[in-house]
């Protein structure tokens, strides 16, 4: 569990990309939106947890904004440890009756049932190994027969890296292959067992 402890400790808090986008503004070619994470541990959220649940479900909120376009996705992980000590991502699918702009680590009255979640089907768990003092992981899903999703990412313990591609027929149609670079602005007070 060392590593997932780990893990943990580096994913959770409050990040932005601001420093990538002062950057591209300085460079006069911003590529990306301008974009914050907000991921914090959320078991207690969550009702029926088996006493002896060795995981972690994390609440992933992600906002993106570029020119007059905003957007929020929130997310449901669960991370777990396998045989080999490598961390393991699994999404969920969330909640049918509540909203994403209500799914948020904040929302005090947010409460799921474990005998309730269902695993996404369409996300392939993503694997991470440890690389050089960070987690390292992708995954590669089919949303549909033409549609392929692809994530790679980088969790170090201010930073991380997200690179988000959708691609239909091969041709990108959505994401970057240069990932978002988010700084950790703010830590949470979290407490692992």
């Amino acid at each position: 569990m060392e590593n997932l402890k780990k893990f943990i400790s580096y994913l959770c808090g409050e990040f932005n990309n601001d420093k990538q986008i002062e950057s591209e503004e300085k460079a006069g070619n911003i590529i990306h939106p301008k974009a914050k994470h907000i991921n914090n541990i959320c078991n207690h959220k969550i009702k029926n947890l088996p006493s002896d649940f060795k995981g972690f479900f994390v609440i992933e909120e992600s906002y993106y904004e570029q020119n007059n376009f905003k957007n929020i996705l929130p997310h449901l992980f669960l991370f777990t440890e396998n045989n080999d000590g490598n961390v393991v991502l699994t999404s969920y699918d969330l909640p049918k009756d509540v909203s994403k702009e209500d799914f948020r680590n904040d929302n005090e009255s947010l409460i799921m049932d474990y005998n309730e979640l269902k695993i996404s089907e369409k996300f392939t768990p993503m694997v991470y190994n440890f690389i050089n003092n960070g987690f390292e992981g992708n995954s590669i899903s089919h949303f549909t027969p033409v549609t392929t999703f692809i994530l790679n990412e980088r969790t170090e313990e201010d930073t991380l890296y997200v690179s988000e591609i959708f691609k239909k027929d091969d041709k990108i149609t959505f994401g970057f292959e240069e990932p978002i670079v988010y700084n950790k602005v703010k830590k949470f007070d979290i407490k692992i067992n």
